[in-house]
């Protein structure tokens, strides 16, 4: 477990914020992202993702424990040449993606100013 980059944090904010699920998926409440946006301060990065082509993670809280079971939200985002995904997992932070199209390398999160939700 370590701190969040400030890449990181800002592009979890954002999705946290702005972002979408899949279509055909209920949009989120507001009440919904205000429990959401409460666990920012608290969330640390957990587990990259061992592909070598992207920086995913999971996401702690301050105990170190990382969501898992309970209803599954995916929010969407993009940015150019790859996905963003905010895994929410029991109502709780869970996995922060970036999906690369193609045979693009990432060794960090975008700038949020490219991101698009």
């Amino acid at each position: 477990m370590r701190e969040l980059t400030d890449r990181e944090r800002d592009v979890l904010t954002i999705m946290v914020e702005s972002a979408e699920p899949f279509a055909g998926d209920p949009a989120p409440t507001f009440e919904e992202r205000a429990r959401w946006r409460s666990q920012l301060a608290g969330a640390h990065a957990g587990t990259p993702c061992g592909c070598g082509t992207c920086p995913s993670i999971e996401l702690t809280d301050e105990n170190g424990i990382t969501p898992s079971g309970g209803n599954r939200v995916v929010l969407e985002g993009a940015t150019p040449g790859a996905s963003l995904l905010l895994f929410i997992d029991g109502d709780r932070l869970s996995y922060l993606e970036l999906a690369p199209h193609g045979d693009d390398v990432f060794t960090e999160f975008p700038p949020v100013s490219t991101v698009s939700v």
